[in-house]
C-alpha cells in the first residue's frame, strides 16, 4: 500500500457490488478528514470513495473540517477521520480510524443494514428491549484490523444503533488511538466501553465503569446496558 492510497481487489469490489444490488435506499458516508494530524486519513477516504462507487444508492459525502466545524458538531465528531452512516438506523454508528483487514466487512455490513427493509435478524425479545431503552448509550467497540472475533461485537452494537435513536455506537481502531486505547484501558480487543462512567482508582487513574471484553453474545451485551443505566 503506498502512502495514501488503498488499492481494494476487483474481485472484492465486485462481491461488494453483487451485495449492493440488494439496497432498497440510499444511504450516505459522511467521511471527516483532517489535514493536520491525521493518521490515515487519505487512506480511510480512498477506501471509502471506491466503496462508495459501487452502488448508485451510496453517496460519499467529504468534509475535511475540524472537529469544531458545525457538521462535525452535527454529527458528534471528536477525532479524524471517521465515517458516519446515514440511512435507515435510528441511532448513531460511526467508524473512527481506517475500516480495513476484518473491520472491512464490518463498513460493508453497516451500509447493507442502513440501506435495506430488512427487520433485525436479533432474537424478538431482544429487540423489545432495545426499543424501551429511553437513556443515552454510547458503545464505543475499541478493535484491531487483525482480530477475527470483533467484527462480531461492532455489528453487535451496530445493530442496536439501528433500533433506537438514544443509542449511538462507534468502531474505534485502537492502535489509530493509543492514547485513547490507554485511556480506557484496552488491553485486549475487541472490547466495549459502555457510556462514561468512570471508577477513579487514585494517584490519578481511574476505569471505565461499564465494558465488556470479547464478543460475547447480543442478551449479554443487552444485560451489560441495562446493568450501566440502572
Amino acid at each position: 500500500m503506498s502512502e495514501g492510497k488503498v488499492r481494494i481487489e476487483d474481485k472484492i469490489l465486485n462481491e461488494v457490488r453483487q451485495m449492493f444490488d440488494g439496497l432498497t435506499s440510499d444511504v450516505t458516508l459522511h467521511m471527516f478528514t483532517n489535514k493536520n494530524h491525521c493518521l490515515l486519513c487519505n487512506e480511510t477516504l480512498d477506501l471509502a470513495e471506491q466503496i462508495a462507487k459501487q452502488s448508485d444508492k451510496v453517496t460519499l459525502d467529504h468534509c475535511e473540517c475540524d472537529i469544531t466545524s458545525e457538521k462535525a458538531q452535527n454529527w458528534r465528531i471528536t477525532r479524524h477521520p471517521a465515517i458516519a452512516i446515514e440511512g435507515k438506523s435510528k441511532g448513531l454508528i460511526r467508524f473512527f480510524g481506517i475500516p480495513s483487514g476484518y473491520e472491512f466487512g464490518s463498513l460493508i455490513e453497516s451500509i447493507i443494514m442502513s440501506g435495506t427493509d430488512k427487520e433485525s435478524d436479533l432474537p424478538p425479545e431482544i429487540v423489545e428491549e432495545i426499543e424501551k431503552i429511553d437513556q443515552p448509550v454510547h458503545l464505543q467497540v475499541f478493535v484491531t484490523p487483525t482480530c477475527p472475533y470483533c467484527p462480531r461485537a461492532v455489528l453487535n452494537a451496530f445493530k442496536f444503533a439501528m433500533l433506537n435513536e438514544n443509542i449511538t455506537a462507534d468502531m474505534i481502531e485502537a492502535t489509530e488511538f493509543q492514547e485513547m486505547s490507554m485511556e480506557y484501558q484496552v488491553q485486549g480487543v475487541p472490547k466495549t466501553v459502555i457510556n462514561d462512567d468512570w471508577i477513579e482508582e487514585g494517584d490519578g487513574y481511574r476505569s471505565p465503569k461499564w465494558s465488556v471484553i470479547g464478543a460475547v453474545p447480543e442478551a449479554a451485551l443487552l444485560s451489560k446496558i441495562k446493568e450501566a443505566l440502572a
